[in-house]
């Protein structure tokens, strides 16, 4: 991963999430691994963390599309990356966190084949936040 690119996942993630914390550029080459991009040109316009949580989980994070790149299959496109990632590191359960009224996330991962598994509400950022859960135990 660039530093320009980090730059702009930073500023994408940022922008478009109500976060508890600012990603800065060097947060986000600290785990550059983690994360799953889309460009168009030079521009980075959806961003996804994949995360290791448990020898048998991974946690996907803040999903993100710039505004004028939503609904156009950034977000299913990388939530299919993610999982197809997570399934080659020996995963057998992908989750997510997604604020209640994120339509957009929450539409994508229902698509995905996402169940909500349950729901709290996060003193932190005020928000409620649904736990979503999918089972990508391949047969063997």
């Amino acid at each position: 991963m660039q530093n320009s690119e980090a730059r702009q996942i930073a500023e994408l993630l940022n922008r478009r999430n109500q976060l508890t914390q600012n990603y800065t550029e060097a947060m986000i080459l600290e785990c550059a691994g983690n994360y799953l991009f889309r460009k168009v040109n030079d521009a980075v316009v959806a961003c996804v963390e994949l995360k290791k949580t448990q020898w048998y989980q991974s946690e996907i994070c803040h999903l993100t599309v710039h505004e004028q790149h939503e609904r156009q299959g950034h977000g299913r496109e990388l939530i299919q990356q993610a999982t197809d990632v997570a399934i080659r590191q020996g995963s057998r359960i992908l989750q997510c966190t997604i604020r209640v009224g994120n339509n957009g996330s929450e539409r994508a991962f229902l698509e995905a084949g996402f169940v909500i598994t349950c729901s709290f509400h996060n003193a932190r950022s005020g928000n409620n936040v649904n736990v979503y859960q999918k089972s990508i135990v391949v047969a063997r």
